[in-house]
């Protein structure tokens, strides 16, 4: 009668005792003293035993570890972060108070949209300069037109002889100086102008400074606001923070790969991107750059992964993981993944090391791909690996001897 897979399992434990002394050496245990096979400290079993026929009863199959040529992709852990090409930490320009806020955060703002206004006295200061150099100008106007009309009286009465020449070059240099006086007052105008633009109020002869006398606070471009940063009435000072806007429609992922791994990412390679809230869904990006330098406590290097953020899925500080298009393929030994167990902490694989013994052989692994899992060390091109019913050698390995129990 053919075997059950339960009875093979009970056979491949019975082999428990034979396991030991095959580990030590394969040679017989003395019958007269059988205490050190169960004393303390003795050697784990480390290969079991099963013909042929209970081996095919129970599923057990094997396979060969190959070599193949594959471009494994690199994963790693991620967070997504803001665009900082893309995000703006609104400031203030000026010693102040804070007169309006006009929004809040989770806010969408457009490309140069007011969101604060700034009252300050270097506002009114402003007004004061660009007022009064417009009033010198209208007096320099006035003075060059008057030494003009005198330079054309004097060369008038020079040409009748009614006049000495030394008095029409007096009033040459009248006018040259009174020239120079109105392009020194344009240079006035022109630095109040641009003072006041500074502060992005645009000044106009017929302004009312009453009614532009709070420092506006733009968007530099359309976008979210991320934080709001200070409250009406608040006091500030040139450069005390605002507010954060940022333009979420692209974001960066940042991650961290060991440092022995930085060969196989090249910058500008395509990137897959997932996050847990939205299963069977990914988002393409590019590996913008990879960092120059490893940190010194995890011996680790920082990846900036760019890519779009449709309908602002992705939010910043979300955990996210990676997978980075290898730089090209290499020669990898692998076997299947179900060939894979683990024992004491350890990832195993049970070798054929004969016509009906299966050694045990710690392993190390690296990627898995369509199911054939890559063997760093441990196994060489040609090993013949238990597959399916692995599992069952590793029970019968673990079993208790007849001395445990």
């Amino acid at each position: 009668m053919t075997s059950s897979p339960v009875r093979v399992l009970t056979a491949l434990a019975a082999v428990a005792p034979l396991v030991t002394t095959l580990a030590c050496g394969g040679g017989s245990a003395p019958a007269a003293d059988p205490a050190p096979a169960a004393a303390a400290g003795a050697a784990a079993p480390s290969s079991v035993r099963v013909d042929a026929t209970d081996a095919a009863a129970a599923g057990i199959e094997t396979a060969t570890a190959t070599t193949v040529e594959r471009a494994d992709p690199l994963d790693a852990a991620g967070r997504v972060v803001f665009d900082e090409r893309r995000t703006a930490r609104l400031g203030s320009l000026v010693e102040g108070v804070v007169h309006e806020l006009n929004v809040q955060p989770g806010d969408s703002v457009a490309r140069g949209a007011i969101v604060a206004q700034l009252h300050s006295h270097v506002v009114h200061d402003a007004w004061a300069l660009y007022f009064k150099a417009l009033a010198e100008k209208q007096r320099a106007d006035t003075e060059l037109t008057y030494a003009k009309t005198s330079e054309t009286r004097a060369a008038t009465l020079v040409a009748e002889k009614a006049l000495s020449p030394q008095e029409l070059e007096r009033a040459r240099a009248d006018v040259n100086a009174a020239t120079q006086a109105v392009a020194a007052v344009k240079a006035e105008i022109t630095r109040a102008e641009q003072e006041l633009a500074h502060y992005g109020i645009v000044a106009r002869p017929d302004a009312n400074p009453l009614e532009h006398e709070d420092v506006p606070v733009t968007t530099p471009f359309g976008g979210t606001v991320i934080e709001r940063l200070t409250t009406e009435g608040s006091a500030v000072t040139p450069g005390t923070p605002l507010l954060v806007v940022s333009d979420l429609s692209r974001v960066w992922v940042t991650a961290e790969i060991d440092e022995a791994l930085v060969g196989r990412v090249l910058s500008g390679r395509p990137v897959t991107v997932k996050a847990a809230a939205y299963p069977g869904e990914s988002f393409p990006g590019t590996l913008a750059a990879i960092g120059d330098v490893v940190d010194p406590d995890t011996r680790r290097v920082t990846l900036r992964i760019e890519l779009a953020n449709p309908g602002r899925k992705l939010k910043p500080q979300m955990l996210v993981t990676v997978s980075v298009a290898a730089t090209a393929p290499r020669t990898v030994l692998v076997v299947p993944a179900r060939a894979l167990q683990t024992m004491d902490g350890e990832s195993v694989v049970f070798v054929r090391s004969g016509a009906d013994q299966f050694m045990r052989r710690a392993v190390t692994t690296g990627a898995t791909v369509n199911g054939a899992v890559e063997i760093v060390r441990g196994l060489s091109a040609g090993d013949v690996v238990a597959t399916s019913g692995a599992f069952l050698l590793k029970s019968a390995l673990a079993a208790p001897t007849p001395e445990d129990e």
